[in-house]
């Protein structure tokens, strides 16, 4: 259970312990309210060392059962107060894509010494108003290398979601034009998906193929993925490797102006 006082215990509702005020009530609940943040730090210290095979699922896979888990809890918050919706799902599929992705570039940059390399979430990418905050970035230094935009569906934009990822495309190139933009739907269970696009597979990835996230069991998960979130990992880390074989580049051509 949850650590109150300094001890692990029972809720105390459990312990026959008598609870007279609402505060005290609620002292569970607090104490569950702050968990997560404590367990995904201790979840993020054994992700790094955690073997890790970006051919495989086994990522996306933890990215679903993750959403999964998400809205069974807001199934639980809507059925208590009769709530109509739940709490939005997108923020939290941002995180968890985030969560994974910093594992894979921690590791990297171990790998190749990039010490200003990392993964930064609803950073601007100029220092001006209403300039454009991708869902996540990568960075190297102060150069943009690749952005993320995750969307849970794209049934609510199904007319207008490519004219919206092609300005966004704009507005990076415009200041990073080596950058490349990846766009990242949770499931395509409500709009026609991206059929034949050229970009599928490359630049747009859709997890679930015809599924919402609380609609399956953990034993069908694996026949309902359509891209692997590795992939799109994948992507970027050749990315990154273009960007330093580039770098490697251009310092060798100045040192032979130099020696010139």
């Amino acid at each position: 259970m949850f650590p109150f006082d300094g001890v692990c215990c029972l809720p105390r509702q459990y312990m026959g312990i008598e609870m007279s005020t609402f505060v005290e009530i609620d002292q569970d609940f607090r104490a569950a309210i702050e968990s997560p943040a404590i367990e995904m730090q201790a979840a993020y210290k054994e992700a790094l060392s955690t073997s890790m095979d970006l051919s495989g699922v086994d990522m996306t896979e933890a990215i679903l059962l993750r959403h999964r888990s998400f809205l069974r809890c807001q199934d639980g918050f809507k059925k208590v107060l009769g709530k109509r919706y739940g709490a939005a799902s997108s923020d939290f599929f941002v995180e968890s894509v985030c969560f994974y992705l910093k594992v894979v570039i921690e590791r990297l940059k171990k790998e190749l010494g990039l010490l200003d390399l990392r993964v930064e979430s609803e950073r601007q990418i100029e220092r001006r108003r209403k300039a454009m905050r991708p869902d996540i970035s990568v960075w190297s230094g102060e150069k943009v290398i690749a952005a993320i935009e995750c969307k849970t569906q794209l049934g609510w934009r199904r007319d207008g979601w490519r004219s919206d990822f092609d300005q966004r495309e704009r507005q990076l190139h415009s200041l990073f034009p080596d950058a490349e933009i990846l766009l990242l739907v949770l499931t395509g269970g409500n709009w026609g998906g991206f059929a034949d696009d050229e970009k599928t597979g490359n630049q747009f990835f859709v997890l679930l193929r015809d599924k919402w996230p609380n609609e399956f069991e953990s034993s069908q998960l694996h026949n309902l993925i359509q891209h692997r979130v590795e992939e799109l990992y994948q992507r970027i880390v050749a990315l990154v490797r273009r960007n330093l074989s580039s770098a490697a580049g251009l310092a060798s051509d100045g040192e032979e102006l130099i020696d010139g």
